[in-house]
């Protein structure tokens, strides 16, 4: 059986990479809308659908593994919003584009996580 503490440092593993993919992905829809890059072409598109798996794939794990589904669709509908894709698939339609913000708020996720780890810290060290 896995102790506890190797738990907790596989799941601060998990959850830094999802964050740091989250902010990948953001940086390059801000590039994308700044008209730096063009997030259809190619190498772009290979990470973005890269990630857009990972995220599917983190996604319907964690829905499988839950144990009420209606409460984990109903808490998690930013994630499942931001896992629409929006590639050339969808790209006639133009409305279709505002979906990408949705995984602007895989950052809120990242800051709530940032800012519960900090509190727990806190808590830990004022005791």
């Amino acid at each position: 059986m896995i102790n506890n503490k190797y738990k907790n440092i596989i799941y601060i593993g998990y959850e830094i990479m999802m964050a740091a993919l989250s902010i990948v992905s953001i940086f390059m829809i801000v590039l994308d809308y700044a008209k730096r890059i063009d997030i259809t072409a190619y190498p772009y598109n290979v990470f973005d659908n890269l990630i857009l798996t990972i995220f599917t794939i983190d996604y319907f794990g964690r829905l499988i593994a839950s144990k009420n589904k209606r409460k984990f669709i109903a808490g998690n509908i930013w994630d499942l919003l931001s896992i629409i894709p929006v590639n050339q698939i969808f790209y006639f339609f133009r409305v279709a584009r505002v979906f990408r913000v949705f995984r602007l708020l895989k950052l809120l996720r990242l800051v709530r996580l940032i800012g519960l780890g900090y509190v727990r810290i806190i808590g830990v060290n004022s005791k």
